[in-house]
């Protein structure tokens, strides 16, 4: 995604509170408004693995009247409901956690009524399983989930204010205006909290957390994507979106993951924290996955450009995924598009040319695949 310059402090302010908005426009037909956020809880082996406990959770909305997810029927006659300050959301939220020994699927899923208060800077979800965020100081975010056995406090501080960290927003034009991606983004933020058992024992938690708000105008492409932390405060991401024959596969193949048709967009970052230098390119990098056990992925990557070239993997140590499915108009068949999601380890090198080569190890993150075509 393009990013805007955020250097002016009223430009960074605006962007933190359209994060508690949605498009003045409404939602296109079938586009996908979604808050997501990864907690990487770090364990005392994170610094000697990469490794680590994850949660990721998301609050979404989809301009479709019928859809299902991981088997959750949802029926939404209108999805925004404003009402001044306060606007109703008719969607669903969803939640994944990787308790560093196995993956909880469906942590969170449910249909809900959630309720967005720009004015309180808030997005909460009632229900069975209730969950919430909300800005909780000028750089702080405090997000809760409740389940029957366990439940988390997680605040999310922004400690270092560079403006590739963010919050960064952009927005990016896919495939001859096809496509229309827009979004802010935090790319990283420092986390602490707790997480509370139903027994009533209580354990501290620190780590690190990335945070998006993404518009997705258009149904979803293919992609490949990847955000990293290293224990340095450097910062790594990458994303390949592309169109390919994976768009046909309710089950993708390792072959049709190694083979995109045509690449939409090719982006690769990385933010050296020790000496405040960004590297970037758009259009200069290749990912290659490749399948190294049941539903484990890696992605070899590298890139090269004029200032420098760069080459890396990733490597998944656990899974869970979200598979859509939607009737397609009148037809007795549905469409079906499958967004898998991996806490990996990632390892970069990184050659400014003329200069001694960046290595490093370890990096803490989550990648993902993606395929299947909503219509």
């Amino acid at each position: 995604m393009q990013k805007t310059n955020i250097s002016a402090p009223d430009f960074s302010k605006r962007i933190k509170n359209e994060i508690f908005s949605v498009p003045k426009q409404g939602l296109a037909k079938g586009a996908w408004l979604w808050w997501f956020w990864l907690f990487f809880i770090h364990t005392k082996d994170t610094a000697k693995t990469g490794k680590c406990r994850q949660i990721m959770i998301l609050w979404s909305i989809k301009n479709d009247s019928q859809i299902s997810v991981n088997g959750l029927d949802i029926r939404v006659k209108k999805q925004i409901i404003a009402k001044g300050d306060k606007i109703n959301l008719d969607g669903a939220a969803a939640a994944w956690y990787f308790d560093g020994e196995k993956m909880h699927d469906d942590f969170v899923l449910e249909k809900s009524m959630m309720l967005l208060d720009s004015k309180n800077a808030k997005l909460s979800s009632p229900g069975s399983t209730p969950s919430s965020f909300e800005r909780s100081g000028p750089d702080c975010y405090l997000t809760k989930i409740k389940t029957k056995n366990i439940s988390f406090e997680l605040e999310a501080k922004q400690t270092d204010f560079h403006p590739v960290v963010g919050p960064v927003h952009g927005s990016t034009k896919l495939l001859a205006g096809l496509f229309n991606i827009e979004g802010t983004r935090i790319e990283r933020l420092e986390l602490s909290g707790t997480q509370t058992a139903d027994s009533g024992k209580i354990e501290k938690i620190t780590g690190s957390a990335y945070f998006q708000k993404i518009y997705l105008g258009a149904p979803p492409p293919q992609w490949y994507w990847g955000i990293y932390h290293f224990s340095d405060g450097s910062i790594a991401t990458y994303m390949q979106a592309y169109v390919g024959r994976a768009m046909l596969k309710d089950v993708a193949t390792d072959f049709n993951l190694k083979n995109p048709s045509a690449s939409a967009l090719r982006d690769f970052s990385f933010y050296h924290a020790p000496s405040k230098k960004v590297y970037e390119v758009h259009g200069a990098i290749s990912v290659i996955p490749k399948k190294i056990g049941k539903d484990l992925y890696e992605h070899d990557f590298f890139g090269e450009c004029p200032e420098f070239s760069f080459k890396g993997k990733t490597v998944a140590y656990a899974h869970s995924a979200w598979k859509f499915r939607k009737n397609i108009g009148a037809l007795p068949i549905k469409s079906t598009f499958v967004y898998n999601e991996y806490p990996a380890v990632m390892e970069l090198t990184l050659t400014p040319f003329g200069q001694a080569p960046i290595s490093l190890k370890n990096g803490v993150g989550n990648m993902e695949n993606a395929w299947g075509f909503l219509i």
